[in-house]
């Protein structure tokens, strides 16, 4: 399918100096749905005239133009001045904007930063922030948008879904529901398994745009299709799901927003079982993601960090015999911890993990990123299951609590 194009400029020194810039994806997942696909993107420091090159850019190589950063209230947050001088145009002070600060934080006068906030590029349209004070602003010269917005995320995500979404629908004339996407959550499959898996479903729909991201020990398979009608749009996303969800089976865990903890937590809920976690290597990691989930107290009863031996032993009963023959990082070990985790708690289900995170500690027969994990429960002899993670430790740590939370959807369904 045939993407307009977007260009991303997320200013800030600090993205040229100490700082990556994540924000690309999510941009990404916002504007594909309407049709637009992320050309290129820039981190640009703060200065003005850099700014407005990138601005003029932009106008000159994409229909859209984003830049993100830079409206705050200090002296180097210069966007709506690089923006501005790209297109030629003057800072006005706006009595509406004023009018909106004095009014959300109880001022009878605005200090001079805040007054700094009110300064909006002539023949902007303002778009309010329900989370901050920098307002957001779109122009339209000629044929092409400029969408300027805050920098954090939590001020960001909100203003675009509120506000912009709509106004690039209106500007570029865009039919309701002629572009759709649809993100496939997959557990239990590298990046290259899942694009051979896939690719008869690519030669199949050659006209449905495709991306695979990969996580920790996770992916996101992503799909965008146009359609003449919503219905045509609707029926094409519909049935490119239907045969990825055939060839994936059990490996697609949820879709859009889901996340494992969110949906192992569902079926846990729905099952009305209980479980509890024994970590060591994870560090409560598993724990932290269960409870991250709104109402995780009706499933989730407690789970032990038994980072040393001796809480393994002391604590979740696993034999010092155990240890001495296998060792910490093992199955046997694994599956005395859940069982233990099991009893303490009294829980329906359990399960463990424990293994060699590094960048020390492994050895030729145990090297870093080895890990077992175990699950036990009622009616359910215990499992256990043997992982070689690679890269860093907190990569090795969250690929392991992935793991561990696919293995608890996979048993609970």
């Amino acid at each position: 399918m045939n993407f307009r194009k977007a260009e991303l400029i997320c200013t800030g020194s600090e993205l040229v100096s100490v700082k990556s810039n994540s924000y690309v994806p999510l941009f990404s997942a916002r504007l594909r749905p309407l049709g637009f696909r992320i050309h290129r993107e820039h981190s640009v420091g703060d200065d003005p005239k850099a700014i407005a090159k990138m601005v003029n850019c932009g106008l000159n190589n994409a229909d859209l133009v984003i830049t993100c950063g830079g409206l705050g209230p200090t002296f180097d947050d210069l966007t709506r001045q690089g923006v501005a001088k790209a297109l030629g145009r003057k800072l006005i002070h706006s009595k509406y904007a004023e009018r909106i600060l004095k009014n959300n934080y109880n001022l009878s006068v605005l200090p001079l930063n805040f007054r700094n906030q009110c300064r909006i590029i002539d023949g902007a349209k303002m778009l309010e922030n329900a989370n901050g004070t920098a307002f957001g602003q779109i122009l339209t010269p000629g044929r092409k948008m400029i969408v300027v917005l805050p920098g954090p995320g939590n001020e960001w995500g909100p203003m675009f879904d509120a506000f912009v979404p709509g106004e690039i629908k209106e500007f570029f004339k865009l039919k309701e529901g002629a572009v759709r996407m649809l993100r496939l959550k997959i557990a239990g499959l590298w990046e290259t398994q899942a694009e051979k898996l896939l690719k008869p479903v690519m030669r199949r729909f050659p006209d449905a745009d495709y991306t695979i991201l990969a996580g920790a020990g996770i992916l996101e398979f992503n799909f965008t299709v146009a359609g003449k009608t919503p219905a045509d749009t609707a029926k094409k996303l519909s049935t490119v799901e239907k045969a990825c969800r055939k060839i994936l089976g059990n490996a697609v865990y949820g879709a859009g927003d889901d996340t494992l903890e969110k949906v192992t937590g569902t079926l846990f809920r729905k099952k009305k079982a209980t479980l509890a976690l024994a970590e060591s290597c994870t560090g409560g990691g598993a724990g932290d993601a269960i409870t991250d989930v709104p109402g995780s107290s009706e499933y989730f009863m407690g789970g032990v960090t038994a980072y040393s031996d001796k809480a393994k032993t002391e604590i979740l009963g696993v034999k010092k015999s155990t240890l001495l023959k296998h060792g910490a990082v093992s199955a046997q070990c694994a599956a005395e911890m859940a069982e233990g985790a099991r009893r303490l708690f009294k829980t329906d289900y359990a399960a463990s993990v424990t293994g060699i995170a590094g960048p020390d500690g492994g050895t030729k027969e145990k090297p870093v990123g080895l890990v077992y994990f175990a699950v036990t429960g009622k009616d359910l002899r215990t499992r256990t299951f043997t992982m070689t993670f690679r890269h860093d430790r907190a990569h090795i740590k969250r690929c392991s609590v992935n793991f561990v939370l696919d293995a608890l959807r996979k048993i609970i369904q």
